[in-house]
């Protein structure tokens, strides 16, 4: 259970990779309950980062016009940036995380305007229209406001993210 964890946790390391000539002395164990913290407020900060991003798009959405697909190309530039400055993204699962957060970000964008499109068909304000179907009218008419090219569009900015923070290979090259 405890390599499990720790593997886990391994995902969202924050610590910067060292080789062994760099260190002078031996760095001091941190504590099991100290990386589940710190694991959790990175997952925390992954979602919220996310959230914000979805919330943004879908206003820039419905004041431009613009699907919010495409505004999730530089979203997913400024997320993953954002994400990698605040130290959310660090250890071996970082691709994996950018991809989710970006999908997620796109996602809430096309279920919040989703919501405003019901709210402007029946009237009823924002708050009422989320009430008036729930989730599954709100995610039915997300998905009727995606076509293949959205969809390719969001997994260009997803496959984006990944690649902005691929673990990057050492230099073998050894000659001076």
């Amino acid at each position: 259970m405890q390599k499990s964890l720790r593997v886990i946790i391994g995902a969202f390391d924050l610590r910067p990779l060292m080789n062994d000539n760099s260190r002078s002395t031996e760095p001091a164990r941190i504590s099991l309950a100290s990386s589940i913290a710190r694991a959790l407020l990175s997952a925390f900060a992954v979602l919220m980062c996310a959230l914000a991003l979805g919330a943004v798009v879908a206003l820039l959405t419905l004041f431009i016009g613009i699907p919010p697909c495409w505004w999730m190309l530089p979203g997913a530039l400024a997320l993953t940036w954002i994400l990698r400055a605040t130290g959310s993204l660090g250890g071996r699962l970082a691709p994996v995380i950018a991809v989710f957060a970006v999908l997620l970000a796109g996602a809430y964008a096309e279920c919040l305007t989703a919501i405003a499109r019901v709210a402007a068909i029946t009237g009823a304000t924002f708050s009422e229209a989320w009430h008036l179907g729930g989730s599954a009218l709100t995610w039915q008419v997300a998905e009727l406001g995606l076509s293949p090219l959205s969809v390719l569009v969001y997994a260009a900015a997803a496959v984006i993210a990944g690649w902005m923070v691929r673990p990057k290979p050492f230099d073998t090259d050894q000659r001076g």
